[in-house]
């Protein structure tokens, strides 16, 4: 890894990244990132349980350090009121250890695989639609660690994956992924192995969790 293992980086501050931050916060590491370039907005305050009111308008990421600095007593936490794109993500993911991808877009997380790949920095990354969500860990020292998304999914973007709607998504399933993805960083920051290229998905109905393995060599 180029940068510390114990150094965080969290893209996307919206309901999975609110599910997943207070997680991350109460472990142990050095420093934690909060990268995102939106804005609080009202419509979206029941399932971002880190924001109220008072913060709309403002940034996702600077509100979202407000309240981890209480919540992470000598962590360094810094917010980047940016959108993650080609022209910033390698000088704002560089120095970190571990990548957390929260984001509902995939080709920024086509992005965040390019970069964490091209950096040595492993990758959780979560996602959610309609009733289902997904866990990935990607480029993680070990067995695989060179698998790419481009490797577990295949075939183009279709029109209706191209962003979430994340009205149509459960909180049960928001809180499942933040949890599963708290539970593999856990692992990274301990030193463990973790599995690359594990296809992970949640089904809300069920509460169910199946894995997929993909093949590495």
């Amino acid at each position: 890894m180029t940068g510390s293992s114990k150094r965080i980086a969290v893209v996307g501050a919206g309901a999975l990244g609110c599910a997943l931050l207070p997680r991350v916060a109460r472990m142990r590491m050095e420093a934690l990132t909060v990268i995102d370039g939106d804005r609080v907005e009202a419509p979206n305050l029941h399932r971002q349980e880190l924001y109220a009111e008072v913060d709309l308008g403002h940034f996702k990421a600077s509100t979202a350090r407000g309240w981890l600095q209480m919540g992470a007593p000598g962590v360094e936490v810094r917010a980047i009121e940016q959108f993650l794109d080609p022209s910033n993500a390698e000088v704002l993911l560089s120095g970190h250890g571990i990548v957390a991808d929260c984001t509902d877009d995939l080709h920024a997380k086509s992005l965040l695989d390019q970069v964490c790949a091209m950096l040595g920095i492993a990758l959780v990354s979560g996602a959610l639609h309609e009733q289902q969500g997904q866990v990935l860990v990607l480029h993680a020292p070990g067995e695989g660690m060179g698998l790419s998304r481009s490797g577990v999914f295949t075939g183009r973007i279709g029109a209706n994956q191209d962003g979430c709607d994340m009205r149509r998504v459960p909180m049960e399933a928001i809180e499942a992924v933040g949890a599963r993805m708290a539970q593999h960083i856990h692992t990274l920051l301990k030193g463990e192995a973790v599995v690359n290229g594990t296809l992970e998905l949640y089904d809300s109905k069920t509460n169910h969790w199946t894995a997929y393995q993909t093949r590495t060599a």
